[in-house]
């Protein structure tokens, strides 16, 4: 078996209004403090671990760390860890935060795969959010990597802002498209609990578009990214052939990974866990060759059916049922059955797949299907 590697830098330079991720602003010292507890937290976890076809260095923005703190996190990861010849290893990066100098660390370090926070291209609309780069940071940076050497670009927007109307994220999509990436993800803006936005949005000072808008916008760029030679390989995912977030793929298709640093979270052998979310006690723990975990749950196989649904159905190409035990089959197919007929799910060949006009209803489409199956066999 082999896995995957997720390490969490949770440092950025400023916290984005919309932003729930486990991130604070960079603060150098404790910077320093925590890329010596990562590097032994890999030293105590790395024990007979098989080998590692992908890693995910995320955050925060890992970018903010210091070509020589980055350069340290990959040394100790391959002394550490079975790092395949052909592994995927991607790192975050905002336009902000990467120079010539840098990049060149980067991709001499081994990482080959750069996921840049674009967010938009329209500067009213990142100073909205809460973003420190303008529109013409993002070309420079793209083009900073491409003289690096980065053949692997992935760029993130998000869609369904306050007042954005569709001409505007055309105009997104548009420019996106110029720069030549091999890889762009689409987000629709979410409003999460504790952030400024969902703050701002209880005071009345903005609404929300409607969702008719946000479908609109949506199915605009599905039918631009196929214009554009981008397949939609996952609910919010596009990638040219051969480009797909091999990592990514891996969480949704079940596999096993392994997490490092603060709040990362693991699916190891059958069990899922997490490590501690604050910086300082994750830091605190690590020096003291303490147990990181802060919650563990071991996944038995009716959980393992449903996770197979909810993670499996993000991918376009759905999920084949034959892996599923012939109950669940069973219950799955009936329950599919009425979302098969309204169209929103397709059954094809035993596999199940989220139709055109399943995609952007999918969490209420797999609630549904759950329900399904946690519902008693008939005797």
């Amino acid at each position: 078996m082999n896995g995957s590697l997720y390490i969490h830098i949770p440092f950025c330079l400023s916290k984005c209004r919309y932003c729930d991720f486990n991130s604070i602003p960079l603060n150098h010292k404790l910077s320093e403090r925590y890329v010596g507890a990562l590097i032994n937290e890999m030293v105590q976890r790395s024990k007979d671990e098989p080998p590692i076809n992908t890693v995910y260095i995320g955050g925060g923005t890992p970018t903010i760390l210091d070509a020589d703190q980055l350069r340290e996190v990959m040394h100790h990861l391959r002394q550490n860890f079975d790092i395949t010849s052909d592994a995927e290893i991607t790192i975050e990066a905002n336009p902000g935060t990467i120079d010539s100098g840098k990049l060149d660390a980067i991709i001499s370090s081994g990482i080959n795969r750069l996921s840049m926070g674009v967010q938009s291209f329209n500067d009213e609309e990142l100073a909205f959010m809460g973003r420190l780069h303008k529109s013409a940071d993002v070309e420079k940076a793209v083009n900073a990597a491409r003289n690096a050497g980065f053949k692997n670009l992935s760029l993130d927007l998000i869609y369904g802002l306050p007042k954005q109307n569709v001409q505007q994220w055309q105009e997104n999509l548009k420019k996106a498209f110029a720069l030549m990436p091999e890889h762009i993800s689409v987000y629709e803006l979410t409003i999460e609990d504790g952030t400024p936005f969902a703050d701002d949005l209880i005071m009345g000072r903005f609404n929300m578009p409607d969702e008719d808008l946000i479908s609109d916008m949506y199915y605009l760029a599905i039918d631009k990214m196929a214009e554009a030679g981008f397949h939609q390989y996952e609910i919010s995912n596009f990638a040219r052939p051969g480009y797909e977030c091999r990592h990514n793929l891996n969480y949704w298709n079940s596999g096993a990974y392994l997490g490092l640093g603060a709040g990362a979270h693991s699916f190891w052998n059958n069990i899922r866990s997490s490590n501690t979310k604050e910086i300082t006690g994750y830091c605190n723990c690590i020096e003291k060759l303490s147990d990181t975990t802060a919650e563990q749950d071991f996944i038995n196989e009716a959980e393992a059916v449903k996770e197979t649904i909810f993670l499996g159905l993000r991918k376009v190409e759905g999920i084949d049922l034959s892996v599923l035990p012939d109950d669940a089959r069973n219950k799955i197919e009936k329950a599919a059955s009425d979302l098969v007929r309204s169209s929103f799910v397709c059954l094809e060949g035993g596999c199940l797949k989220l139709s055109r006009k399943g995609l952007i209803l999918s969490s209420e489409i797999i609630v549904r299907l759950l329900s399904g199956i946690e519902s008693p066999s008939p005797a």
